[in-house]
């Protein structure tokens, strides 16, 4: 019997969980149904917030589905853990499972197409990591606009999400499999894998990222590894985002972009976008590559320090204290360069 685990991490979010644990829920009724008890789901749901309304909804919610899809509820001693470390805690304290849906509240997923997906990886043990084409959410509305294809990569190492903004009409599907990686708003696992990465079972994500870019570091690894990454072409969810760059990946498009963050949720993007350069990133890539880095990064960085001076010396900071931690690395760096354009 194959064992999924499906881990949603909560922050002040009761409005949306209420929805997302559903169709969770849905998932995991339809897989026990299509697959004859040959699957087993357990659902559990971290609450950084600590907030007594999720609580008591997860738990109640626990008692209807009962012992045939648990829903368990969990809190942790230190409070909110950020988004990386919270999934991992949820490894940590439950395992032996062969597959991992991490999934954030501001998403609902389609049932049957997630669960088409599971079974896409049984028949191909290769796949350690999917997804498929997420849409926009607008409050409860569900539209063909495109939120994620997949974390695309240039070559200055500028990431951004295949299509964001667009309507979709297939214009962007034969690019999806060049991506780098998912989106980190929803995506299977396979958990055998996860050792390979930071060397213990239960480290998905890199635990100093406290939010921003932990699924582009995560991606970033699994393609040093030549480990199988597929974003299936079918609409799987619908992701309520809370920050869009619908203007593009100029100049103009990314300042305009820049405008609409908030100061917390920017000065960890920027920081731990130095982290994940110094985890993932290869001198060997060459001269040219090196150079539009270099240019990339001062640019970016007097912009910072003109505009969000807090900002710049925390990623100064991270830059210059902070310690690189690789994975193992099996791709050369000309196979790497192939996810970055």
């Amino acid at each position: 019997m194959k064992k999924l685990l499906i881990g949603l991490a909560s922050y002040n979010d009761l409005d949306f969980l209420k929805k997302s644990l559903q169709d969770a829920v849905c998932l995991a009724e339809n897989l026990l149904q299509e697959c004859r008890m040959d699957f087993s789901v357990k659902i559990v749901v971290l609450d950084n917030a600590w907030d007594n309304g999720v609580r008591d909804f997860v738990e109640n919610l626990g008692k209807e589905t009962g012992k045939e899809v648990p829903v368990l509820y969990m809190r942790h001693a230190e409070g909110n853990l950020g988004y990386g470390r919270a999934y991992n805690e949820i490894l940590r304290t439950h395992d032996g499972y062969d597959f991992f849906l991490v999934l954030t509240s501001d998403v609902l997923l389609e049932p049957k197409v997630c669960a088409k997906f599971l079974r896409r990886m049984q028949k191909d043990p290769e796949i350690t990591m999917c997804g498929g084409k997420l849409y926009h959410l607008e409050g409860c509305k569900k539209t063909s606009r495109i939120d994620s294809l997949g974390i695309f990569a240039e070559k200055r190492h500028h990431f951004y999400d295949l299509g964001h903004g667009e309507v979709d009409s297939g214009q962007h599907d034969k690019e999806m499999s060049t991506a780098l990686g998912v989106s980190g708003a929803a995506f299977l696992f396979r958990v055998d894998k996860i050792h390979l990465l930071h060397g213990d079972s239960a480290t998905l994500f890199d635990e100093r990222m406290w939010m921003y870019k932990e699924d582009i570091d995560l991606a970033y690894r699994l393609r040093w590894l030549k480990e199988k990454i597929v974003i299936f072409p079918e609409v799987w969810g619908y992701h309520a985002r809370s920050v869009s760059n619908k203007e593009g990946n100029g100049v103009r498009g990314l300042l305009s972009a820049d405008k609409g963050k908030k100061d917390y949720g920017r000065a960890h993007s920027y920081k731990n976008h130095f982290l994940l350069l110094k985890n993932n990133f290869s001198w060997k890539f060459g001269v040219g590559i090196c150079a539009r880095v270099l240019v990339y990064e001062i640019l970016k960085g007097i912009y910072m320090l003109c505009t969000h001076p807090e900002v710049f010396f925390a990623g100064l900071k991270t830059l210059l204290f902070v310690k690189g931690k690789s994975s193992l690395r099996r791709a050369s760096p000309k196979e790497m360069l192939k996810f970055f354009h």
